[in-house]
């Protein structure tokens, strides 16, 4: 008996199908698609995905879109090039050891570089009420557990939820210092939840929402020193993003840690632009004057991306030529010397995203290039973009641009939007 979860590939969709063999499943996703998202003639590249994620029911796994870290169970590892996000190739690895944590287990005391007032039981049932988004600085992975398990011991001892989303060694360090504390937090892998930087917020609010209205502390690290220049563009952008999404009344607590013995003082500069409240020793500085706001935020999405630094492939895209475009770009992603899973998921991104361009705009341009480490895939078209946060929201409606660039952000490992007066700009990178 085979199986499909449909969400695999569309977010936010629910339906299973199950079917005696691989064709019977195909059979009924084709036609799940074509009445229930518009897809009524899915590329090639759209089956052979459905294809690549139909399991038997023994090898199914319960999924979320959140991949989470517990306290005892391992993460998930990289294993081979096309273990990507949304297929099971495995069962979770060990966490490896942090090797760098000086501190022992059970005794980082209260912090030095942040001090917690003293609360009575009525404080107690009163904390924050309102959205904090704060940059904690701090010197490398000592300083880091000193101020941030305070933080979430805080959180715990108020009956909190909290969620810590960093990338290891200072994921495993937290647990380690933690103890059993640990088991009262939600950790999250944030170089697997966090590799498309536009994840992030759906992860934030995903959690939030769980929380009823109930005050939720998180702890949020997208930019450490290793990360790809593209990357760190678009988790700078993210940061931003953050002023933007959650409603000032979310009474959520969100630290978000900057090393500032790794990072280059451009982006230390950058994260005192996305975030009001700074926090560095004891000093909490309120009235950040480097912060930029929703301007901000505005200001990079409706900046150019740069021009490409290799030579560009056009490619033909209109209402009758879905099958060309999608098997060039299929070929170029072949010559390129990416797997097939990978490179459908790719086609299939940009088929989504150009099909509402054209839906939207009328007429579409798109072009292929292949950089150091990354093929690349740009959608252009003139029509304009108001919203910053398009493609971290939840809509499924068929051919909207939120649906495809969702999608997207679902299937690929990066996805840049930008939007001004000239037109709106997608691009969908694939590592090599």
């Amino acid at each position: 008996m085979k199986r499909f979860v449909c969400r695999d590939i569309i977010p936010g969709c629910d339906r299973i199908v199950t079917g005696a063999s691989d064709q019977s499943v195909l059979d009924q996703v084709i036609t799940h698609v074509a009445v229930d998202h518009g897809l009524v003639k899915p590329p090639m590249a759209l089956v052979e995905l459905v294809v690549a994620t139909t399991r038997t029911l023994a090898d199914v796994r319960p999924r979320g879109h959140l991949r989470l870290v517990g306290p005892s169970t391992g993460r998930s590892t990289d294993g081979a090039e096309d273990d990507e996000r949304g297929l099971d190739n495995g069962a979770d690895a060990p966490c490896p050891p942090a090797g760098v944590l000086t501190i022992a287990p059970g005794r980082v005391g209260r912090s030095k570089l942040r001090r917690w007032p003293e609360r009575s039981a009525h404080d107690a049932a009163e904390p924050h009420e309102r959205y904090r988004h704060e940059c904690q600085l701090y010197r490398g992975i000592d300083e880091f557990l000193v101020a941030i398990v305070p933080f979430i011991q805080d959180g715990l001892e108020r009956g909190q939820q909290v969620m810590v989303a960093v990338a290891e060694p200072r994921l495993q360090a937290l647990r380690d210092a933690l103890g059993d504390e640990a088991n009262r937090v939600i950790f999250a892998d944030m170089a697997e939840l966090g590799r498309n930087p536009a994840l992030i917020i759906p992860a934030w609010r995903e959690f939030t929402a769980a929380a009823n209205g109930r005050p939720v502390r998180g702890v949020g690290e997208p930019i450490w020193a290793g990360r790809g220049d593209t990357e760190i563009v678009e988790c700078q952008f993210h940061e931003a993003l953050l002023n933007l999404a959650v409603p000032e009344e979310t009474p959520l607590w969100l630290v978000c840690p900057y090393d500032i013995e790794s990072l280059g003082d451009s982006l230390i500069i950058e994260a005192l632009r996305s975030h009001p409240f700074v926090v560095e020793s004891e000093v909490a500085e309120a009235g950040n004057r480097h912060y930029g706001g929703a301007a901000h935020a505005r200001s990079l999405f409706a900046a150019d991306l740069p021009a490409p630094a290799t030579p560009t492939t056009a490619v033909p895209f209109d209402a009758d030529r879905h099958g060309e475009a999608a098997a060039r770009i299929l070929r170029f992603a072949a010559s390129a010397g990416t797997p097939i899973q990978r490179a459908a998921k790719f086609v299939t991104a940009v088929d989504e995203i150009a099909t509402a361009g054209l839906h939207e705009s009328g007429q579409v341009q798109i072009r292929l290039w292949r950089d150091e480490d990354a093929m690349v895939c740009e959608v252009g078209d003139r029509g304009v973009v108001d919203d910053p946060l398009i493609g971290r929201s939840s809509s499924l409606r068929p051919q909207s641009r939120e649906r495809g660039i969702r999608l997207a952000n679902e299937l690929c490992d990066l996805v840049q939007v930008r939007s001004n007066a000239s037109g709106t700009s997608v691009r969908v990178h694939s590592p090599l």
